[in-house]
């Protein structure tokens, strides 16, 4: 049976990189990577197109400053989850699979920003058509396959109506006890949780620093102020998923600087490759 571990923690936590060390380490390994929720960049996958659509929405709500679209278009993203982790278990059968984040855990994480989105004032349908309409400049069709996936999904499940509405079904099933919060999020993404959880915890300031090294744009929540927040979310999690009666085995690996990089590795090949 497929061993199930996500890898997850602030950005600039170091996520993609302890992850392709790990697939070089066990290169003899049946090991299948998936990145959530960019499912374009994991090779071979299924769905790629409609991720690309999906998160190019996104990208366009983050630029005009519509916090709740791209909040919505962050939430329908995840819902390929499912889909995605079935094609790897069933046709390539590893040995374990390893996620790049996880749906349902970065969802119980981000709740309380999700909460704050929800009291955002909603913008008109007018200006949902101006952001598809800039997306369609460069990904034709992308209109038709985002509405038609969204409508496959609120009839599937019921969470996420149109896509100003999506953020306050959250928010409401965010709010409900944490297993039954599991069980309708687990629906809606097609999954379950993991067997392991690797939590790789980096001081924010550590973390921001290595966003701006990277360069080009900025997420919004790349700053000192939401990485603290999302970080102490991540320190509730385990409790979380214990009050939600889950076995999933919740790691903290501490991840301050590179001179550590060497010891995370093994540690978290431990945890990866462990019976």
């Amino acid at each position: 049976m497929t061993r199930r571990v996500a890898v997850v923690g602030i950005d600039g936590c170091g996520k993609s990189s302890l992850i392709a060390q790990i697939r070089e380490h066990t290169a003899d390994a049946r090991i299948v990577s998936v990145s959530c929720p960019d499912f374009h960049d994991s090779p071979n996958g299924p769905l790629h197109e409609l991720s690309r659509q999906l998160k190019a929405l996104g990208e366009e709500a983050d630029r005009a400053g519509d916090a709740r679209i791209k909040a919505a278009t962050l939430y329908l993203r995840m819902t390929l989850y499912g889909p995605v982790e079935n094609f790897f278990l069933q046709n390539y059968q590893p040995d374990v699979l390893v996620c790049e984040r996880h749906p349902l855990i970065e969802t119980l994480v981000y709740g309380p920003l999700y909460g704050r989105l929800a009291k955002v004032p909603r913008r008109d349908s007018g200006h949902l058509d101006h952001l598809w309409n800039e997306v369609e400049r460069w990904l034709p069709g992308a209109r038709r396959s985002g509405q038609q996936w969204q409508t496959l999904q609120q009839g599937r499940v019921g969470v996420g109506g149109d896509l100003n509405t999506i953020i306050d079904d959250v928010v409401a099933t965010l709010n409900k006890e944490p297993v039954d919060t599991v069980r309708i999020f687990g629906e809606a993404y097609r999954t379950t949780l993991p067997d392991v959880v690797i939590w790789l915890d980096t001081p924010p300031a550590e973390a921001a620093r290595r966003c701006a090294e990277r360069g080009g744009a900025r997420e919004a929540h790349e700053n000192l102020e939401s990485l603290a927040l999302l970080r102490e979310n991540y320190g509730r999690v385990g409790s979380l998923l214990q009050r939600a009666g889950s076995d999933a085995r919740f790691t903290r690996v501490e991840n301050r600087d590179i001179d550590s990089s060497e010891r995370v590795l093994e540690e978290c090949l431990g945890f990866v490759l462990a019976p």
